[in-house]
């Protein structure tokens, strides 16, 4: 079929070459007008049957192939690992038809880098997916380059350790030479294969027990190793030399060998193999894994801590039911355990959709809402709340705010966020407000507070995950507004605080307009 293209925006560049493969012509037909829609600079080629698939993919011809998980006259996964078989590097995108998910999951375990529910196909989450798809094509074959760049540089460096004026040697992790360059064997007139091949018995018998000695300690600790001592040539002679040595290390730190050289300085001959770089590499890994470590404990104590707590009341209820006379009392009891129950629940949610934002696999399952109804649904949800602490609940949605399309119950999440920190941190007052204006291609919603506000050096870090102003205020693992944010930035909106200390937080959010 003849290509078409999607017309570029932005800079100038070449335009992605994508492959749709359905035997359906109108869901073709819409996975076309999404590209479209959806801005990407694209050559869109269609293709209704596996066999005109095959045929069309080739090395280097499409950046991208959409398949639909069901091409009649064959099977799929086959026609998926023939796309990897013709071309490797092309990433493939799965489309899905309603509750097909645990298919998808098959076509990922077979190469697939991302799959499309069809039933919620939007521009936004196909360009997602396809830029997604790109960067895993291209860190795959980034990966590849990486594999053959090293291979490629272990066998310049061999080439480098034999042509070097110094000797080298190798050792594995306990200490075993098993490799000497050239150098070596030119200059003690030994070979590998002699009894003494580990090079100790040429070290001048003066030296060698602090040699040995100083050799060790640091193969113990770790310790980079460096000494002064003679060697003995194949003449029989003695010459100086600098020696030294570096532990080599994989990917988790522990030491899998160590590199040796003997650089001759009888006549001041001396060279250093990159020393300080290594050094320097050492260093920003531990650094790097420092920071991670560091990470890593402030948020397990975060959450033990917030776990703990309703555990702990748990604990006293349950020990209170068994106590209980009356009726009255075991249900008091009771819920007590249920409320606990919900928040370990709800920390437990959190915490859930935080990974999901991270990988970006927050489910978004849009439809049409009402902004009034969806605003008075929120709001309910805190009315006890208020009333009892005679805070104000307003709300006002603008006339000409239109239905718009969106996952309604994220959306009652984000509200209820926000409503419920305005709440948290306003003892009065003007009360608490919810405010809705259209605005050019979408909706703002405003939630308003009279609390104390917001610091200025704070305010940039209130979206930050398990951030909090002060641990004597924190009542929550600050998850709360890094979700919201990630909520409002899956449905192609953004979020932002406007706050001035004594006069309230004002947090804004939007939500980009569809067609309801």
């Amino acid at each position: 079929m003849d290509s078409s293209a999607v017309p570029p925006t932005g800079p100038a560049k070449r335009p992605l070459r994508i492959l749709v493969v359905d035997d359906d012509e109108l869901d073709r037909l819409t996975v076309r007008r999404c590209l479209l829609q959806s801005g990407m600079a694209a050559t869109i080629d269609e293709a209704a049957s596996a066999a005109e698939a095959i045929d069309r993919v080739r090395p280097d011809s499409y950046d991208c192939v959409l398949l639909d998980y069901y091409m009649p006259g064959g099977d799929t996964l086959s026609l998926l690992r023939r796309f990897h078989a013709a071309a490797a590097d092309v990433p493939v995108i799965i489309f899905t038809g309603r509750g097909d998910e645990e298919v998808a999951v098959e076509f990922m375990k077979a190469g697939a880098v991302d799959y499309l529910p069809k039933a919620s196909l939007t521009p936004e989450r196909l360009a997602t997916s396809c830029r997604y798809a790109l960067e895993m094509s291209r860190a795959a074959a980034a990966r590849r380059n990486a594999e053959e760049e090293l291979r490629a540089q272990e066998a310049r460096f061999r080439s480098l350790a034999n042509a070097i004026p110094q000797l080298a040697w190798m050792t594995d992790a306990e200490g075993e030479v098993y490799w000497f360059n050239q150098r070596w064997y030119d200059y003690t007139g030994t070979t590998f294969e002699e009894p003494h091949a580990s090079g100790w018995d040429r070290v001048h018998p003066d030296h060698l027990p602090h040699v040995a000695e100083r050799f060790r300690r640091s193969f113990k600790t770790g310790e980079s190793w460096e000494d002064t001592f003679p060697l003995r040539g194949a003449d029989g002679q003695y010459r100086w030399f600098l020696s030294r040595a570096l532990p080599m290390r994989g990917e988790d730190g522990t030491i899998t060998g160590w590199f040796g050289t003997n650089t001759d300085i009888t006549e001041q001959k001396q060279g250093e193999f990159e020393r300080e770089r290594l050094l320097a590499l050492e260093q920003t890994a531990r650094t790097d894994a420092e920071r991670a470590t560091r990470a890593r404990d402030e948020v397990l104590a975060i959450v033990a801590h917030d776990l703990r707590n309703p555990m702990h009341t748990i604990m006293a209820a349950a020990s209170m039911l068994a106590l209980a006379a009356d009726d009255d009392k075991r249900l008091r009891h009771v819920g007590i355990i249920q409320r606990s129950i919900q928040e370990m629940e709800r920390l437990i949610s959190d915490l859930l959709d935080v990974a999901r934002i991270e990988s970006g696999t927050l489910p978004i399952r849009q439809a049409r809402v009402e902004l009034q109804a969806l605003v008075d649904e929120a709001l309910e949800l805190f009315e006890s709340q208020a009333v009892a602490r005679k805070i104000p609940l307003h709300c006002h949605i603008e006339q000409d705010v239109q239905p718009i399309r969106a996952d309604r119950d994220r959306l009652i999440q984000v509200l209820s966020n926000l409503v419920g920190n305005a709440l948290k941190f306003t003892s009065g007052g003007e009360g608490v407000s919810v405010h809705a204006s259209r605005l050019a291609g979408g909706v703002q919603i405003s939630v308003k507070d009279s609390g104390t506000g917001i610091p200025p050096a704070d305010l940039p870090h209130v979206f930050d995950r398990f951030w909090q102003a002060s641990r004597e205020s924190r009542a929550g693992a600050g998850l709360g507004l890094a979700i919201c944010k990630g909520i409002v930035e899956a449905h192609g909106g953004r979020i932002w605080a406007e706050s001035a200390v004594g006069r309230g937080t004002t947090v804004h959010f939007t939500v980009p307009h569809q067609e309801a």
